[in-house]
This record gives structure tokens, sequence and C-alpha cells, in this order.
């Protein structure tokens, strides 16, 4: 079901459900700090707050206080160990090019530099704080463009090398997504039946880290109950598809392809080039909140996905072929994404960073830090032929995913055309990585 049409919406495929920065101060009633950098839960002996800079609101309204009944926390899934390395442990490590991965982690410094010097970079406090990163980031700054060399220095210089291990070992799994065309329409018209909403005006979220020393990044989005303070989720997506929303125009643009609608709620990006041949770019500003439920896990429950199927192209394939009653499956899942107009040309990663191909990766935050530059040692699929081959390049964590879960888990953003998902979309095994961290960073 690729498009090759030269019109299309562009989407990221691969994890689910990515988390995305808050949104900006001209639709929020308080700014808060860029969410997605990780700047870490408070001391355990921090007071808890009894204002409203938790909740993030599209409203002019004063938002309500913090929750009285702070949730439990749920568990960690893994545990991160970080052992000390050497540059000659790093498979190929003198082979790549490192002004490439030295331009991405450029971004990600300009999002540290917003941060105050002691704010935490990660929800895991090994990672150190703001003011430890900003010579490392001056050293970036200073990087003459394209020059491998100068960057291979630079990084050998200001950082150091620490091998990631989970609880079974430094072995983790290693994905990749990419940008898919189709097609979009600002109507509903002839093809274009599919709506991707935007964000409905009462929506709100509760930032816990906020409001508990046990918040670790966890938002929850919903609607305002006045009678406990805290949100009640909105309509499901199977709902909201039979008219939760009807007559409200929170459509913001029509595609006409169920799946490809669905792929870009996983992804929470997208380019559209649309029929009367403009470009829009759409990002991520919000869900409903409640439970996402992934297509895999779906289809694997009504036994119609094979094993060694599970790759981007063997869940499209699946989908692909219940035709109209696709929505069946879909409506399993009962969240909703919601999207705004972008600004950006360009996948926006949820560090709110535009993302660079083979350069960028999503991680799961409650281990790796947005920023962190990744060694990653996995096998991609070889172009143009049958089997994998090594792939070792360093990457910078900027994006985060609902399925992306572990200490040593990454999703590969492998670039924005149609050619990246031959690779892409069948890129799926073992893999490790090591975190390079400043100098001035010595986790325990």
């Amino acid at each position: 079901m690729r498009r090759l049409a030269p019109l299309g919406l562009v989407l990221a495929l691969g994890c689910g459900d990515r988390g995305a920065p808050a949104p900006p101060a001209a639709t929020a009633a308080t700014a808060a700090p860029p969410a997605t950098l990780d700047a870490g839960p408070p001391p355990v002996d921090a007071r808890l707050p009894d204002v409203a800079a938790a909740i993030v609101a599209p409203v002019a309204a004063l938002d309500p206080p913090c929750p009285k009944v702070t949730p439990r926390p749920p568990p960690l899934i893994d545990r991160m160990r970080l052992a000390a390395a050497r540059w000659t442990d790093l498979p190929a490590w003198a082979d790549d090019h490192h002004a490439e991965a030295a331009a991405a982690l450029a971004r990600s410094c300009d999002k540290l530099a917003t941060l105050p010097d002691g704010a935490w970079i990660g929800l895991d406090h090994r990672f150190g704080r703001a003011r430890q990163w900003r010579a490392a980031c001056a050293a970036v700054a200073a990087l003459p463009a394209g020059d491998d060399a100068a960057a291979r220095a630079m990084f050998e210089r200001e950082f150091a090398p620490w091998q990631v291990n989970g609880k079974r070992g430094p072995v983790g799994k290693m994905t990749a997504y990419f940008v898919q065309p189709l097609r979009a329409s600002r109507t509903q018209h002839d093809q274009y039946q599919h709506p991707i909403y935007r964000r409905p005006p009462e929506l709100a979220m509760i930032d816990w880290s906020k409001c508990s020393p046990t918040g670790r990044g966890r938002k929850e989005w919903g609607v305002v109950d006045p009678a406990t303070g805290g949100l009640k989720p909105l309509p499901t997506r199977a709902e909201i598809r039979a008219g939760a929303f009807a007559g409200r125009g929170l459509e913001l643009l029509w595609v006409d392809d169920p799946i490809d609608e669905l792929f870009l709620r996983i992804e929470g990006s997208g380019r559209a080039i649309l029929d009367d041949g403009s470009e829009v770019w759409v990002e991520y500003d919000g869900k409903n909140g409640q439970p996402y439920t992934g297509p895999a896990r779906l289809l694997r429950a009504r036994g119609e996905l094979p094993k060694g199927q599970g790759t981007m192209a063997g869940i499209r394939a699946a989908l692909a072929s219940h035709g109209a009653g696709v929505h069946a499956i879909i409506d399993g899942d009962a969240s909703m994404v919601f999207f705004k107009l972008g600004t950006r040309a360009g996948a926006v990663g949820s560090q709110d960073v535009v993302l660079t191909p083979r350069r960028s990766a999503a991680v799961d935050r409650n281990f790796i830090a947005a920023s962190t530059p990744l060694w990653i040692d996995t096998d991609a699929p070889r172009v143009g032929a049958r089997g994998t081959e090594p792939w070792r390049h360093l990457v910078i964590a900027q994006d985060t995913g609902g399925n992306i879960k572990g200490a040593v888990r990454a999703d590969l953003y492998w670039g924005p055309d149609a050619a990246d998902g031959d690779v892409a979309g069948h890129l799926g095994g073992k893999g490790q990585y090591w975190a390079l961290l400043p100098r001035a960073v010595r986790p325990r």
C-alpha cells in the first residue's frame, strides 16, 4: 500500500504513541519547561506544588491545582547499569562520519541551553545536570562543518563512553522508523474520508513530575473533573469515529486511507502535500487519555500476525488485507492523538527538534536522557540485496515512543523518503549501545 504518487502525506513509521512537547506558550495557560528534555523529578523531600503549573490547557481560564490524590507510579520494567568503557570497545568507532552526528547533537544542545544550570538532564540523574553539558555543547558549536576528524576528536575529548546494560545484559532490541507518503485534503470529499483531528479546546494535561516526587515524567491527558480536580479521558477512537466529535469542526485534514491515519497517530508527526498542491506539516498536539494498544498486539490477539511478520511492512500488509473492515481492528485501540499545523519542515521528535535521518533515535526516557549520543551496534538489511550487514553509527536520543520500553531499546529514525522504508520497514533485531556522557558527569 505504499503510495508513490506525487501527492502524499509523509509520516514517520515505527514505534507507538510517541511523546511530545507541551503546547507552546501561545496556547498554554502556564508555560512549563520542555517536557522532553527530561529535567527529572524533584528531590524526594521537595514540597508538592499546590498551584496550576502542572496543567497545560489551550484555554485562558485559571487551571486547577494538582489533584489531591497522587496515583501510584507504575513499576519500572527494567534496570539500567552503566559500565565504563574505552573508545576501542566501540565496534568500528573510527569508521563513522562523526560530523553528521555532531550536527544532530547541536540541535539538542540548543534545547539544553534553555535549561537552568541545576536542571537534571534525564529522569535518571546519572546523566547529570545541564551545567555539566555546557562545555561539551560549546565544543560542538565550535566545530567546523563537515569535518569528521575534528568531530571525532571532539567526542573523544569531551565525552566518555559507557556501555548500557539492562537487567538481561547489554543486548536489547533495535528497530527503525521512516516517513511514508500518502494523500490528504483540507476538506472531506471523494476518497478523503478519514479525519485527522485537531486538539479539542477542553483537553488538559497534568505533568505528574510537577505534582509528585515520584512523577518521573508521567503525563496524563483528559478533561478536568470539577469534583476531583483530576482528569477524565476523552472519548475513545471508536466513539469519536461514531460521532462523538461530530459538528465541532475539529477535523484538521482528511486522508484517503485509515491505515495511514493510524500510523500517523502512532508516529506523531507528518507532512502533507495536499490535493490542491500545497504542503503542510502536522505535529503532535496531545491525546485523549485513553490506553494505547499497538496494531501488532491487536492483530496477534486475532491470530492474524504470523511470527516474524511484526515489522512495519508486515503489520501494514496484515491490516490492508481487511479492506474496509480494518476499522474493526483499529478500533481496538482506544487512544486518539491530536495534531496541529507545524511551522518547521521535517519530522519533529519529542525533544521538539527536527530529526536527522539515521542520526536520531527514539529511546525510553525512563532510562536514557534526551540529547545523549548513543553508539549503536546492530544489523540492518542490505540495500538492494538479501540479508543484513553490520550497522554501527553514532545517533542522538531525540525522540520517545509508547512501544519503546527498556534500558537497551532504540528505534532509529531512518529518513523522509519512500526508499528509506525498504530498510527501516524491515529492520528489527538484537543490538547494543554505548552512551556518551560529558566527562564532567560521573554516573554511579
